[in-house]
C-alpha cells in the first residue's frame, strides 16, 4: 500500500495514554500487514506465471516415465518371467499406478492395461469418482474454490496432444482470471467500506449546487475513491481526519471517544487483513506445498517453489535410472521380492 506511516501520535510534553499507544500500535500493524500482503501476492503471481513454463513440462515428463514403467510391468507380467506371487504384486502395482495416471494425469492410453488387471472397468470407476465429486458441489466452501468448466463435445482424450495442451492452457488462464476477480472482490474490507461510505455521504458532489464547492468535493472524492480502491484504510482515516480539521500534529489531542472510534476501526481492519493473509498463504501452499503458516515472505515462497522444481528434476533422473534398472528381469524381481501389498498377509516368495 502507499502512503505508509501516515497515522502516528507523537509523544511530546507528556507520555501517551493507553488509547494513544494502542492507536500507534494498531496503525503500525496495519502498515506491516499491507506490505506483507502485497509481498505474498507478488510471490503467488510469480509462481502462477512460471507454472506453464517451469513446472508443467517437468510434471509431464515425470508422469511419462511412470507410464513407461506401468507398460514395462505389463510386458514383464505377460512374459511370465515370474511365478504367480510376483505376478500378483505386479498386477497390484499396475492397477494402482495406472489408475492415478489415467485419473489425474490424462494418460488415457493406459486404460486397456488397467482393465487387463482390474475386476472393474476403469470407466466405471471414473464415473463413480465423478459422482462422488459432484456431490461435493453442495458444500459452500467447495463452491468458493471451484471454477465451472463445461464438458467438451468431443472426449478430451480423443483430441490431439497439441489441442489438449491448448485447452489446458485456456482453462489455466480462466482459473487465474477467476482468482484475480475473487481477489479484487475480497480486497475491500468491511472497515474500509464503512469509512468510505461515511465520507461519500458527506462529500459526494452530485447534489452540490455551488460550482466552487462542487469542484472541491469532486477533487476530494477522487482522493477518497483512490484510497478505497487500494483498500487503504489508513489513507481513508487520514482523509477523514483532514476533513474534520484534525491535522497530523493534532492527533495527540483526539478525545477519548474519537480515539475509541478509530481504534475500533483499526482493530477490525487488522482482523480482516489477517483473514486475507491466511487465504493467500493457503493458495501459496496449494501451489508449492509450503505449510501455509511458513509462507511469510516472497523470498521464502519463491525459494520453496524453486526447491519443488529442482526436486522434480532429481526425481526425473531417479525414475529414468529405475526404468533402465528394471529392464533387467532379475533386478525387477529383486525389487518385488520384499514388496508387500497393503492389507495382505506377508508371505515368502519362491525363486
Amino acid at each position: 500500500m502507499t502512503d505508509t506511516a501516515i497515522l502516528h501520535i507523537p509523544e511530546q510534553d507528556k507520555p501517551l495514554n493507553k488509547k494513544q499507544k494502542e492507536f500507534n500500535v494498531l496503525s503500525e500493524t496495519i502498515e506491516a500487514l499491507d506490505r506483507q500482503l502485497a509481498d505474498l501476492q507478488q510471490a503467488y503471481d510469480e509462481m502462477l506465471r512460471r507454472i506453464p513454463s517451469d513446472l508443467d513440462p517437468l510434471v509431464r515428463e515425470y508422469q511419462g516415465y511412470r507410464a513407461d514403467i506401468v507398460n514395462l510391468w505389463d510386458r514383464t507380467y505377460e512374459a511370465e518371467h515370474f511365478r504367480k506371487a510376483y505376478q500378483t504384486k505386479l498386477a497390484y502395482l499396475i492397477i494402482e499406478n495406472a489408475y492415478d495416471l489415467i485419473k489425474n494425469h490424462d494418460r488415457s492410453e493406459l486404460k486397456p492395461v488397467f482393465n487387463k488387471y482390474s475386476a472393474t472397468d476403469i470407466d466405471v470407476l471414473l464415473e463413480e469418482e465423478r459422482l462422488r465429486e459432484s456431490a461435493r458441489i453442495e458444500d459452500p466452501a467447495f463452491l468458493l474454490e471451484s471454477v465451472y468448466e463445461p464438458e467438451p463435445e468431443v472426449s478430451f482424450h480423443e483430441l490431439s496432444e497439441e489441442e489438449q495442451q491448448r485447452i489446458k492452457a485456456e482453462r489455466r488462464e480462466q482459473r487465474m482470471d477467476q482468482r484475480t476477480r475473487e481477489a479484487q472482490q475480497a480486497k475491500t474490507t468491511k472497515s474500509v467500506r464503512s469509512v468510505y461510505m461515511e465520507l461519500v455521504k458527506t462529500f459526494h458532489p452530485d447534489r452540490e449546487t455551488d460550482e466552487g464547492e462542487k469542484q472541491r468535493k469532486t477533487e476530494t472524492m477522487q482522493r477518497i475513491t483512490k484510497a478505497y480502491q487500494e483498500n487503504n484504510l489508513l489513507s481513508l482515516l487520514k482523509l477523514q481526519m483532514e476533513l474534520e480539521q484534525i491535522d497530523r500534529s493534532g492527533l495527540e489531542n483526539l478525545n477519548k471517544n474519537q480515539l475509541s472510534y478509530y481504534n475500533k476501526i483499526l482493530r477490525q481492519q487488522i482482523e480482516e487483513l489477517g483473514q486475507q493473509k491466511v487465504l493467500i498463504q493457503q493458495k501459496i501452499s496449494a501451489v508449492c506445498s509450503l505449510p501455509y503458516q511458513h509462507a511469510n515472505s516472497q523470498v521464502t515462497v519463491i525459494a520453496k517453489f524453486n526447491t519443488v522444481i529442482n526436486g522434480l528434476k532429481v526425481e526425473i533422473k531417479n525414475i529414468k535410472k529405475t526404468y533402465k534398472h528394471w529392464l533387467v528381469p532379475s533386478q525387477l524381481k529383486a525389487y518385488l521380492k520384499p514388496f508387500q501389498i497393503p492389507d495382505q498377509p506377508e508371505g515368502e516368495l519362491e525363486e
